[in-house]
């Protein structure tokens, strides 16, 4: 540094500029410059020591102007500013570069508080809100949004499912109308049992192959079918048979004494049609002079000259299993003056 230099910061001390401005003072080429002073470094404690008095003693890194040592400490600008140890020489006033921060501080204030969590519930709340944040709370909510719903409906003020339109009354004109057409399309489709009734003249055939009389054990039995007609012409729809079970009992003892079934058959809507229902008769008693086994057997007898057998009488009891009808449907028919369709042997029995 010149004596020049020195001597005008002896009588014209430096006003109140930035510390960043340069000072523009006449220089010697020769001379040699000092290392420009960094802010930032000087606060991180990274940069080069520029005074000895903030507790380094006389420890030879200091870095020093010539003959301003007695002056540190006099308040003049060649003593520490806020304890700096920034010297008088203004040529080391140079402008410091802007300091960049890394990238992980490169967010303003008020980005950082954006990525702020909502604090957990504090007392604050209070325990209705607390209520009805939870699960029975809201089940409540919604209970009474349908109540409020359903009394807004009931006085007219709002329509059934958030159409204005849909009233009460237009809600009983519709169901009125859904029911009646639902009334006229059963009455169409839901099938109506048959009735049936004996031939006139033949009421039951037996195969002969399968007769059998015994007196001990007492029995008897043989197969064969009933000849019935059907009428299903009440009904709209064919009639689907899935069972149609026969029952034929004494008509004097009333002990059953043959079952059949037709099975799965369909009966067309139509009258006088012929149905040939398969059915096994089959009795046991204790010994003949059981009435049951009398009738049969007296009934079947063998026809000797000068003799008349006597007729049956039966009734006949019918189960039908419908599609489209929930429960069973029954019939009942009684027929007297029947003539035993075969006979027995004269030896047989």
């Amino acid at each position: 540094m010149s004596y020049n230099v020195y001597r005008q910061s002896q009588h014209y001390p430096p006003q109140q500029t930035p510390l960043h401005d340069s000072y523009e003072g006449p220089y010697s080429p020769d001379e040699e410059h000092d290392e420009p002073f960094d802010v930032r470094a000087d606060f991180d404690v990274k940069g080069p020591k520029w005074s000895a008095g903030g507790g380094g003693g006389g420890g030879g890194g200091g870095l020093k102007s010539p003959g301003l040592e007695g002056e540190i400490g006099r308040g003049s600008v060649r003593g520490g500013v806020m304890g700096l140890g920034v010297v008088g020489d203004r040529s080391s006033y140079m402008p410091v570069g802007d300091h960049s921060p890394s990238g992980e501080y490169s967010k303003s204030l008020a980005s950082r508080e954006e990525l702020v969590s909502v604090p957990v519930l504090g007392p604050e709340w209070r325990k209705g809100e607390l209520h009805d944040m939870s699960r029975r709370g809201q089940k409540e909510i919604q209970g009474d949004k349908r109540k409020r719903a359903w009394r807004a409906w009931n006085r007219d003020q709002r329509g059934l499912c958030g159409m204005r339109w849909l009233s009460r009354k237009v809600l009983v004109m519709i169901i009125f109308v859904l029911l009646a057409a639902l009334g006229v399309t059963l009455y169409f489709l839901i099938p109506r049992a048959p009735t049936f009734k004996f031939y006139g003249d033949d009421p039951f055939s037996v195969r002969n192959e399968t007769i059998n009389f015994n007196r001990s054990p007492t029995n008897y039995s043989f197969s064969g079918n009933l000849n019935l007609w059907g009428d299903a012409s009440s009904s709209y729809l064919p009639v689907h048979f899935t069972h149609l079970e026969a029952t034929v009992y004494d008509h004097v003892t009333s002990k059953r004494i043959a079952t059949g079934d037709w099975g799965n058959h369909v009966m067309a809507h139509k009258e006088q049609q012929a149905v040939l229902l398969p059915i096994d008769f089959s009795y046991s008693a204790v010994n003949t002079s059981d009435t049951t086994w009398n009738d049969m057997y007296n009934a079947c007898a063998h026809i000797w000259t000068g003799t008349t057998r006597p007729d049956l009488k039966f009734r006949l009891v019918l189960e039908m299993s419908i599609v489209g009808l929930v429960k069973k449907t029954s019939r009942t028919l009684e027929i007297s003056d029947v003539t035993c369709p075969f006979e027995l042997a004269a030896d047989g029995v």
